[in-house]
């Protein structure tokens, strides 16, 4: 092999035992593993990339992206086994991990690894971020503490340290020295490692060091079913560009008042008018969808400022895609707002949909979300908060 300052290796495995074939689980309209193999091809340092499995199927797929993969004994244990078998084969001065299951990572921070393994003395350099009291409950969500120049010192599944009210959550994405892989292949058993079953402890009672970066991108990995829906929810509110909203029950709360002289009334939350002016502040663009037409409609629409809309739209279905024509995108950077059954469509169209907290029963079915407030009592906050909390990059 030519000689290559790094190599970004991504272990993966077919037989996953909580999610059997994960590597190849559809998740946002591609399989999981294109989703890692795309993040570590954008990052901004000159790196090889090289997938490591057991699996053929797997092999063949990553070969049709064109991109390298070798085959590797089906027995090891985790990923930097894997990689050991491989080690020869390299000539590399910096490798890093990265994980199979992380589609969420974010391409920064793999080059704020490369650059601390380059400039640090430590042997490794991995990440963390954040998590509060109720996520570090989760003996899966791994926990690590370090010292005042942010040297890992211990590393469990149980919440550390004791009384905290945060905690930082280790992600397992590691940037080696070459040496510090050839110095793992032969280090003895670790207790706490066994006991843990968390191999870097294994490095730290073998007095190896490694370096946390703390980031404030969240990342999940990808190990159950449940993972997979909060990461493809995730990566789904990360693209999110524009906004389409229904207008009566959602945006009003459905009732309609009519004058002497027979002219409508509609009552909207200035609550929602706000919510709007700040979306379309952020570069967001907001589309107003509804099967009536009306003066307080067409109003309430410019003094927002919202240029998309259609009205009196018996099929709105037809309305949202001419919305995606004008709006310039597609429907998976797009997200829907509705109430009532003639909503359906748009949220089997669009992916990323909410239903009001008083919506039709069957739209709750179909919808991915619900919100916690009814139509007209300040929905597009509670579509800015669930966006903000789904994304691992808020934006709003």
């Amino acid at each position: 092999m030519k000689n290559r300052t790094c190599t970004i290796l991504i272990p993966v495995r077919m037989a996953s035992s909580r999610l059997p074939n994960k590597p190849l689980k559809d998740i946002a309209g591609k399989p999981l593993l294109k989703w890692v193999i795309e993040l570590a091809q954008n990052i901004n340092f000159k790196a090889s990339l090289i997938v490591l499995t057991e699996d053929k199927i797997i092999k063949d797929y990553v070969d049709s992206l064109g991109v390298e993969c070798f085959l590797t004994d089906k027995l090891h244990k985790n990923g930097t086994a894997r990689i050991l078998e491989i080690l020869d084969s390299l000539d590399s001065d910096f490798i890093i991990n990265l994980q199979g299951d992380e589609p969420l990572v974010n391409p920064i921070d793999l080059n704020n690894l490369y650059e601390a393994i380059k400039s640090s003395d430590s042997d490794v350099a991995s990440i963390c971020h954040e998590v509060d009291n109720l996520e570090a409950e989760d003996p899966s969500n791994v926990k690590v503490v370090f010292d005042m120049n942010q040297y890992a010192l211990y590393f469990s599944r149980s919440k550390i340290p004791y009384g905290a009210k945060t905690f930082y959550s280790h992600k397992g994405i590691y940037a080696f020295k070459r040496a510090a892989l050839e110095k793992i292949k032969f280090l003895r058993s670790s207790f706490l490692a066994n006991f843990e079953d968390l191999e870097q402890l294994q490095w730290l009672e073998n007095n190896m060091s490694i370096k946390m970066l703390i980031t404030k991108n969240k990342s999940i990995g990808v190990d159950t079913q449940a993972d997979l829906i909060k990461a493809e929810n995730a990566l789904l509110s990360n693209n999110i560009k524009a906004l389409i909203c229904d207008i009566d029950g959602t945006l009003t709360n459905g009732l309609v008042w009519y004058g002497d002289k027979g002219e409508v009334f509609k009552s909207f939350n200035v609550k929602d008018g706000l919510a709007i002016r700040k979306l379309l502040s952020k570069g967001f663009k907001v589309g107003f969808i509804s099967g009536r037409d009306s003066a307080p409609l067409r109003i309430r629409a410019k003094e927002l400022g919202v240029e998309f809309v259609k009205f009196n739209q018996s099929d709105k279905k037809k309305g949202c895609l001419e919305l995606l024509s004008e709006m310039k995108l597609g429907a998976k950077d797009v997200a829907y707002i509705g109430d009532d059954e003639s909503d359906i469509p748009c949220c089997l169209l669009i992916p990323f949909s909410f239903a009001v907290n008083d919506s039709h029963q069957n739209l709750k079915k179909i919808s991915r979300f619900h919100l916690n407030q009814k139509g007209g009592e300040g929905v597009i906050n509670g579509f800015i908060e669930n966006l903000n909390i789904l994304s691992t990059n808020p934006k709003i």
